[in-house]
């Protein structure tokens, strides 16, 4: 009878029977995807091999320790990144658990003792979460980038010994106590505020006010504030503030609700300190819709009042100057933001209606030019634009004239750096980010317009630190695809002997997004190219033309070869069409 040691993972789907009965294709198909994009990759990255499924779960064997934890670790991470937009009651989490013992070899199948134990382990992990035994513990401590909580000796079904156990910590499954983000700053997320209003179309409204807050706390530079899209991913969720700020790695959680009636408003607002779970103070706001702004302005002081008393008169005053009075421009403006946001084709040009809208009521306004100046981007990003210098020029327009406006403005900043970027100018491009981030370093958009930069200059470091910064900043943001892409790509520059594993990591993570672009499959191939992979750029190329239909090498050159030009993957563009990118004539990606 045949044995080994080797390490072994037992992963479960948690609530597969709730999932299947609630919406039973759509779990199978989200779940086929799962394993197709995210969890069956990782497993073959990792040089592992799937003993047997078991319809919610499946058992692999691995040859390493480090290489078992690392998987599961990007099993969990790119699934909550995955699924983060999706409501609590349809999310796939699974438990993993991990040991390294003996097996006996049955054919392809593996017995023992060390399978059992797995089994349990997986049991005692968290959703989402990840346990190992003392056995793995051993082998991995210092050798991952994670931390590891001992939950000390745990007693399992039919094994006669409690087991060490240990809990891996993945993002949003931590038991230790609050991480305080921002290198010690005080750190804050503003949750979205509910919206008891009689009608659910004054969301844009709530979402705006909100959006703005955020903003104007971002300007304090001695506060670290999570980004919109990251906090909003908690959206119509049941809310455990301490879990929240657990996930999001911030002290102070923000919450809220808005009712708007006729020309009345009524505003609830508390500040909570999320380490000792108190109350820091509550109010209420019971005004005319003539005061919104004033309100607006208040919640703001209350905010930065109750965290830091001693911030001086001169700050809060710059860091709170209004951007309009006009209360019609600023419902245009968000209502435009609302569409911009919404990623889809259609409602981009409801999205260009609404900010000119907004223009026509308050032509001194700057939001709008630099939504505007992001609406172009968008077009560019995901390959909408008819003509791509046209766009360019016309975000670029749109963004000076912001900056014109208002020289505070991070968004016309970001959107400046990064259509300079794509216009060849990263040399300008470059202090333009810089000097938004020495207005708010809280943006994320602007960490990743900076290593959009630097990817131009061939400064890979910089693009490397840029992009962790922003998914720091914005863990959960709808553009997170673009931050992990352009990690990935400041990874292959460098390329280390590590780097070029880790960048293959990200930017298939990059990839497995909903909403995503071509650009991580194109690096990936790339990427694949560069190391004889043929068959893997084969594959890449496939899973882009199944996603992006239009997509072609013309289209390519003109958007990506930028970032490649001066690369030893500069050389390897043209060659994708051997491996079946078409040569392709059109301008336009998504119709």
């Amino acid at each position: 009878m045949e044995r080994r040691l080797t390490t072994i993972m037992a992963a479960d789907l948690v609530g597969y029977s709730r999932l299947m009965a609630a919406d039973e294709e759509g779990t199978i198909s989200r779940l086929r995807d799962a394993r197709t994009y995210v969890i069956d990759p990782a497993i073959v990255e990792g040089g592992g091999r799937i003993v047997k499924t078991m319809g919610d779960g499946l058992l692999v064997d691995f040859p390493s320790p480090v290489l078992a934890v690392r998987t599961a670790l990007l099993m969990q991470r790119t699934l909550i990144s995955r699924e983060s937009p999706q409501g609590d009651d349809r999310r796939l989490r699974f438990r993993i658990g991990l040991h390294l013992g003996d097996v006996v070899i049955d054919g392809d199948d593996i017995l023992g003792d060390c399978v059992n134990i797995t089994a349990r382990l997986e049991t005692i992990a968290p959703e989402g979460g990840i346990c190992i035994s003392r056995a793995i513990y051993d082998h991995v401590r210092g050798k991952i980038e994670a931390g590891m909580t001992w939950l000390g000796p745990q007693s399992v079904k039919n094994i006669p010994e409690p087991i060490d156990v240990w809990q891996v910590e993945v993002d949003g499954t931590a038991p230790s106590p609050v991480r305080l983000s921002g290198q010690e700053r005080a750190s804050i997320a503003v949750l979205p505020f509910q919206n008891f209003s009689a009608t659910p179309d004054q969301d844009f409204f709530v979402d705006g006010l909100v959006e703005d807050v955020i903003t104007e706390l971002g300007r304090f530079r001695w506060l670290f504030v999570i980004a919109r899209n990251s906090t909003f991913a908690y959206k119509g969720t049941a809310k455990d503030v301490r879990k929240i700020a657990r996930e999001l790695g911030v002290r102070y959680v923000v919450e809220g609700s808005v009712r708007r009636s006729g020309d009345r408003l009524r505003i609830t607002v508390q500040l909570i300190d999320a380490l000792s779970g108190a109350h820091i103070w509550a109010e209420r706001w019971d005004r005319p819709i003539a005061d919104f702004f004033d309100v607006q302005d208040e919640i703001t002081r209350r905010i930065i009042a109750g965290i830091e008393p001693e911030l001086g008169a001169h700050e809060r005053g710059l860091a709170l100057a209004k951007s309009t009075d006009n209360l019609t421009a600023w419902e245009l403006c968000h209502r435009g933001l609302a569409e911009l946001l919404s990623f889809e084709a259609g409602s981009q040009a409801t999205a260009e209606k609404f900010l000119r809208q907004a223009l026509e009521h308050d032509p001194n306004f700057a939001l709008p030019y630099a939504y505007l100046a992001r609406h172009r981007y968008a077009l560019v990003l995901w390959g909408r634009a008819a003509d791509v210098p046209v766009a360019v020029k016309e975000g670029l327009s749109f963004a000076t004239k912001a900056l014109e406006i208002d020289r505070r403005s991070d968004i016309a900043y970001a959107m400046m750096s990064l259509l300079l970027t794509v216009a060849g100018r990263a040399a300008e491009a470059m202090p333009v980010a810089e000097q938004g981030l020495a207005l708010n370093r809280n943006y994320a958009f602007l960490h990743f317009a900076h290593g959009m930069a630097a990817v131009r200059l061939r400064d890979a470091d910089t693009t490397i630190r840029a992009a962790q910064n922003a998914i720091d900043l914005s863990p959960h943001d709808p553009s997170t695809f673009a931050f992990k892409t352009l990690l990935g790509i400041g990874l292959m520059l460098r390329g280390e002997p590590d780097d070029l594993s880790t960048a293959r990591m990200h930017l298939r993570e990059g990839a497995t997004f909903e909403r995503t672009t071509y650009y991580p499959f194109i690096g990936a191939a790339l990427l694949a190219l560069k190391s004889g992979k043929t068959d893997e750029v084969k594959m890449w190329i496939s899973d882009a033309l199944k996603k992006f239909p239009n997509l072609n090498a013309e289209y390519v050159r003109e958007a990506a070869h930028p970032f490649y030009e001066g690369s030893p993957y500069c050389d390897y563009l043209d060659r994708l069409i051997e491996h079946g990118l078409p040569p392709g004539e059109k301008r336009r990606i998504e119709e």
